[in-house]
C-alpha cells in the first residue's frame, strides 16, 4: 500500500456527530461508497487494493467511520445508538457530497451499516453489496458465553494491546481469521495491522462494536425479516472460509430475498475482497453493467 496513493484525494467532512475523514479516487460517472469493518480497521486498510483495482468509470469514496482511522473518535459511540449514528453520519456525508444515487458496499460491520442505510434511504442506493457482512448472522458462536464474555470482561481491549505490543501476533491474527492464502500476507500488511492496533484505539472500538451488536438472545442487527423491503439489486459477497461470517448464514438471506445474488470467493477468509480485489471489481462491474442497461 502506498505506491499509488498519490491517486487518492483525502479530505475531512463535518457531521453533527464528528469529523469524518474521506478518501476519494476517480471522477467517473459511477459512484461507489465503501464502508470498512471494525477492530483495527480503517478505510485504507480494507479497501486500498480494491480502489486500485477499479477503473476510471468510477468515483469511489471510502470514509474512515467514526471511531476509526483519521476520523473523530466519540467516547460514547456504543449501545442502542451505535448503528443509528453511523447510518446518519453517512447520510450527512452523502448530502454534502451531493450524491443522490450510488452503489453502496460494506465489509463486516460496514456491511451491517450499509444494509441499515439501504433500508432507511432506499432511493439513494442503486445497488447494495454486503461483504462478509455482519447483520446476516442470527447469533454469535456459543452465543450466551460470548455475550457474557463481551459484556462482563475487558479482554477484548487486552487482546488488542497484546497485538499492539507483539508484531508476530498481528501476523497470526491475519492468517487465522482474515486472509486465507498465507502467501498474500505481506510484511506491509502485517505492519499496517500492527500499527493500526497501536494508534487507533482499536481495542475500545472493537469492544464498543461488540457490545452494540448483541443481546442475550441474539445478534444485533439481524436483517433477515427486513430484506424483502429492499427493491434495489442486492449482491452478497463472502469468503468461502470466513469463520466470522460463515457462508451457511447466507442461505437465510437468500431465502428472505430470492432476487439477491451471492458470490463466494474461494479460499478466502474475512478479508475476502482485500485478498481478491480484482474479483470484487469484476462482480461490481458485471452487475453495474446490468444495472445501467435496465
Amino acid at each position: 500500500m502506498g505506491k499509488n496513493l498519490n491517486k487518492m484525494h483525502e479530505f475531512d467532512m463535518e457531521t453533527s456527530y464528528g469529523t469524518i475523514h474521506v478518501y476519494k479516487k476517480g471522477t467517473g460517472n459511477k459512484k461507489l461508497i465503501l464502508l470498512h469493518g471494525s477492530g483495527c480497521d480503517n478505510a485504507m486498510l480494507s479497501w486500498f487494493e480494491v480502489m486500485e483495482a477499479f477503473n476510471d468509470e468510477y468515483t469511489i469514496y471510502a470514509p474512515d467511520l467514526l471511531g476509526y482511522g483519521k476520523s473523530d473518535k466519540p467516547a460514547d459511540l456504543f449501545g442502542d445508538k451505535f448503528y443509528k449514528i453511523h447510518i446518519q453520519s453517512i447520510r450527512q456525508l452523502t448530502k454534502q457530497l451531493g450524491l443522490n444515487s450510488f452503489i453502496l458496499a460494506g465489509l463486516s460491520m460496514g456491511g451491517a451499516i450499509a444494509i441499515g442505510y439501504a433500508l432507511s434511504y432506499p432511493m439513494q442506493v442503486e445497488m447494495l453489496i454486503p461483504v462478509d457482512s455482519w447483520g446476516i448472522s442470527p447469533k454469535l458462536p456459543f452465543h450466551r458465553f460470548s455475550y457474557w464474555f463481551i459484556n462482563h470482561t475487558n479482554l477484548t481491549i487486552t487482546q488488542y494491546k497484546w497485538v499492539a505490543n507483539h508484531k508476530w501476533m498481528a501476523k497470526w491474527l491475519i492468517g487465522y481469521s482474515l486472509i486465507g492464502d498465507k502467501r498474500k500476507i505481506t510484511d506491509q500488511m502485517v505492519n499496517a495491522v500492527w500499527q493500526a492496533c497501536k494508534v487507533d484505539n482499536a481495542g475500545k472500538s472493537m469492544q464498543d462494536y461488540q457490545r452494540s451488536s448483541c443481546d442475550k438472545n441474539g445478534a444485533i442487527p439481524f436483517y433477515k425479516n427486513q430484506l424483502n423491503k429492499l427493491a434495489m439489486p442486492v449482491v452478497f459477497v463472502n469468503g468461502e472460509r470466513d469463520s466470522l461470517v460463515p457462508v451457511k448464514h447466507l442461505a437465510g438471506m437468500k431465502e428472505a430475498l430470492p432476487t439477491a445474488k451471492v458470490y463466494i470467493l474461494k479460499g478466502c477468509k474475512h478479508w475476502s475482497v482485500k485478498e481478491k480485489p480484482k474479483e470484487f471489481f469484476d462482480i461490481v462491474q458485471s452487475n453495474s453493467y446490468i444495472l445501467s442497461n435496465n
